[in-house]
This record gives C-alpha cells, structure tokens and sequence, in this order.
C-alpha cells in the first residue's frame, strides 16, 4: 500500500469523522482529502515531478499534516524538517536534497530570505499565512485552493516516499531515505501489534519531523481513528487535561516526557481510564518507571520498544512481559529478522553483548547522496541486492529470545580497563526519588582513560548530595562503575524528538 491510500482510504469510509484536531481546529477526513489533493495540484501545475523532494519546515499542524499527504499524492518525496532547526541546517537540507519547494510559514519568512541568497537552486516557496509582493513566494491557503485534478501520478510502493534528516553522532545532518514500502511495512506492523482501530484517539506530542511522532499520524490515518496533534509536549498539566478533553486511548512518548508527567504529585489520582495503551521509543525507559506509569494509567498496556530513524522501529514488549523483563525492549516486530554480531563479524548467543543487524523491507534504501557513509551501516544480505543495517545499537538476548538495549557503541564508557554502559548506571540512580532526569557520560581523564560523570536534574523542591548520589551507587552497582563525577543541572541537552542528548 502506498502512503496517500491511507487518507485516501479513512476519507472514503469516514468522510464526515473528526481525523484531525490542532488547537481550535478539527478537520474531517473528507476536508483533509481534499485540500491535500488540491495542493497536490498546485505542486503539479508547478512541475513536482516523480520523486522530487519538498521539504516541510512547518510545527506541528494542520498544514504540516496536509503538505504531507499532498506531496505524497503528487508523487513527490516529503522532507520533513523540525521547526527549531536553525537556519545552517534550513540551508544544508534544502540543497543537498535538491528540494524542488519549500512549504514553510510566515514566521519563517526572514531566516528563509536570508539563506535563500545562498541556494544554488531556488525552490517554489509556500508560505502558511504569508502577505508577500514576492512573486516567489505563494499562500498557502491559496495552494490549498487550486481546482483539483482529475488524476494524479501512478505511485507504487517502491518509490521514495519520505527523507528523514538526522545528525547522528557526527553533527552532520545525513538523510535517511523511505519508499512507501519501508514506511508501510513498519506502520502495518505497529497497527497490528497495538491493535490499532478507528475507536482510537491518539495524542501526538512529538514533532512529525522525528520518525517516532510521524509514525502516530500514518498509523492513525491508516485504521481511521483520530489524532490530537500538539506542538510539543507542553506542561504536565496540558498534557492530563487534553487527555480528558478528547477521550485519548493512546499515548506515546519519550522518557523525557514521561519523567515530566511523574514530577506531578496528583498524576495518581487523575481520571486517565480513556488511555488503553502507552509507548515509550527512542531511548530507553528506566525501570523505575515502569510502575509508577501503570499506576498513573491504571487500564493502560505498556509497550516498551526500539527503533532508530534508520529502520523506524525495531522491536516491542508484549504488556504481559512488562513486569517479567521491566529492562527488555521485547522482541522483533512483525516482518522483521534481528540478530547479535560481534566485531569479527560472529553470531552471538544467549548473554552475550553484541552489535544489533535489522533484515527486513523496514531498513532504509540508504543516505541520500551520501554513498560512502551508507557503505559504513549496510552490508550484503542473505540474497543478491539485499543488504542489511548494522545499528551501532549494543544489546543482549536472554534465553527467551528477549532484547535488552546496553548501549550505543560510541557512547560505551572505558574506565580503568572496563566497558561500562551509562544506561545501568542511570537506571540505577533514576532509583532515586529526588532524581527528574540524568545522564551519564565519560570525560577523557588522563589516569582513568574516561572518568564518568553523572549530570542530573533534581525534581522541583528537592535537594541531594554528590556523597548520597555515590553511596546510593555503590549498593548497586560494581565499584568502576561508580560515577567519579556527580553534577547538578537545571536541564539536560535533548534532540528534536526529546530524547537526551548522550555525547558530552
């Protein structure tokens, strides 16, 4: 199935139904259908061709969702771009994508003028709420109202559908690349195993430019249920209260977010019975969550889950193993071969720590333009002109078949000798009741080789010592792994999806 069937299909079942709702705004299936197929239009009369890329520098929204669907039915390959980027990253995107438009918002009218002087290739910019004499620059709600055509391009799934930009560990923004059959794969098999239905509402507070809050929207529109699409996470409060309002039965996050929640010391009596399941992606969820959410969210299956944008979504724990395997990441998802490797290139067994390598049609088609670091991350596969991703993910399996996430490979701390993974220190310290959030990193240390330094965030009203941090960790854990550091922070650098930034 290819992208734009999803709309096309919920808007042809349940025209009349709410998809959509974004601050005052609830738009119906059917409204959504066919703005997005007259922006398709406009995209069209101004030369999208096949496979060319738009990027989408929007906030979350109405039009953000929209430009998605419209590009797809274009045949176009949406790009979508988090709104904070700056304006370097704005710059790089957009030329080294080759984007043929650019749909953005008035907001970003002056940051657009000042790099567009530096664009070898001038994109066609769209501009939500723009009033501009530029003949370069167009309305949006203008695009939007363009006659529809009577046919669109012919698509079929193995044509691009989306690049996703990440930084990664270099800083250097790489663009992950996705046919309509990558993508579709991973949200058949998310919908199947959260047993997706249109009686679902589901709460969106991660930015569409990250594959994890993307995911919500494809999933959603494909089983016709509705989403209630937010600009970030907002306060806890916002949060509770928008979950009351709609009605909301599903509820993904990041640690970050949930750390947020469970600050609020009434989350436990607050009437969260709509919620019928809770994800958590993107890093890992420290143990000592995990009750106090099935506390807060009383009828609510918990899914603890792996991806990374290159392959969007790895594994999942089935909520019945939550509380056997509190640390594990599940197993693989559906239509998708996971297996350990060592650094000669072994399969690993039962206990080991190894590389984790994803097989199956989710693996991206590679970095665009970039062939030399896709040569570093896919490799030959089983059979001619496959190829398979190697994660820079260290995990173990137990003797049931079950993941546990150890660390990424660049961020594995070595200590007088020792490998140490930040994760199990930090789920240790998050043990703690003052702790709101932490991070553990190695900073280099001439006799030590790295000494290991615990950064935290102390929730609101509460106090704690370095010496208390150390003993606390020295019940728990071996004494190398004792952090030699202990710092108190207001807050902690985090990505554009919310996760904590790991490398010092």
């Amino acid at each position: 199935m290819t992208l734009q069937e999803y709309l096309a299909g919920s808007a042809a079942s349940f025209p009349n139904k709410i998809a959509l709702r974004c601050g005052a705004e609830r738009s119906s299936y059917q409204e959504l259908a066919r703005q997005s197929d007259s922006l398709a239009s406009f995209l069209l009369h101004h030369g999208l061709q096949r496979g060319d890329r738009v990027v989408i520098f929007l906030e979350n929204s109405t039009q953000a969702v929209v430009s998605i669907f419209g590009v797809l039915k274009a045949g176009g390959c949406f790009v979508p771009l988090n709104p904070t980027s700056p304006s370097q990253t704005l710059e790089f995107v957009v030329q080294h994508s080759g984007a043929k438009i650019l749909i953005s918002s008035a907001a970003k009218h002056e940051m657009i003028s000042r790099v567009k002087l530096n664009w070898t290739e001038r994109p066609q910019i769209v501009l939500t709420g723009a009033s501009s004499d530029d003949e370069s620059i167009t309305r949006f709600e203008e695009a939007c109202r363009t006659p529809i055509l009577p046919s669109f391009p012919s698509v079929v799934d193995l044509d691009l559908a989306a690049i996703i930009y990440t930084s990664g560990s270099t800083g250097i923004p790489k663009g992950v690349t996705f046919t309509h059959r990558n993508i579709d794969t991973v949200v058949s098999s998310v919908a199947q195993y959260l047993e997706h239905s249109n009686q679902d509402v589901v709460l969106g507070v991660l930015q569409l430019s990250f594959g994890y809050g993307l995911l919500q929207v494809l999933v959603t529109f494909r089983t016709g249920g509705r989403i209630v699409l937010e600009k970030g996470f907002g306060l806890p409060y916002d949060i509770i209260n928008r979950i009351r309002e709609e009605g909301v039965t599903g509820l993904a996050g990041v640690p970050t977010l949930f750390a947020l929640l469970l600050q609020l010391k009434t989350l436990g009596e607050e009437d969260l019975s709509s919620v019928r399941y809770v994800t958590n992606a993107a890093a890992a969820l420290p143990p000592s969550f995990v009750p106090r959410i099935k506390h807060a969210f009383p009828h609510a299956k918990l899914y603890l889950m792996h991806g990374l944008t290159e392959c969007l979504r790895t594994t999942f724990l089935p909520p019945d193993e939550v509380e056997r395997r509190p640390t594990s990441v599940g197993k693989g998802m559906p239509n998708v071969e996971l297996w350990l490797e060592d650094e000669r290139g072994s399969r690993l067994s039962t206990g080991q720590v190894g590389e984790l390598f994803v097989r199956g049609s989710n693996v991206m088609l590679g970095y665009w333009n970039d062939p030399v670091a896709t040569e570093r991350v896919l490799r030959p596969g089983r059979y001619p002109h496959e190829r398979v991703l190697r994660t820079g993910d260290l995990f173990r399996i137990d003797e049931d078949g079950f993941f546990y996430f150890v660390s990424r490979k660049d961020e594995v701390i070595k200590s007088r000798g020792e490998k140490v993974s930040p994760v199990e220190i930090e789920n240790v310290i998050y043990h703690l009741e003052e702790v709101s959030e932490v991070r553990v990193v190695g900073i280099p240390d001439e006799i030590l080789g790295q000494a290991i330094k615990a950064e935290i965030v102390l929730k609101e009203g509460t106090t704690l010592s370095e010496r208390s941090v150390k003993a606390f960790c020295k019940t728990r854990l071996e004494e190398y792994k004792i952090p030699h550091l202990v710092a108190f922070v207001a807050t902690l650098p985090k990505t554009s999806g919310g996760k904590i930034k790991r490398l010092a």
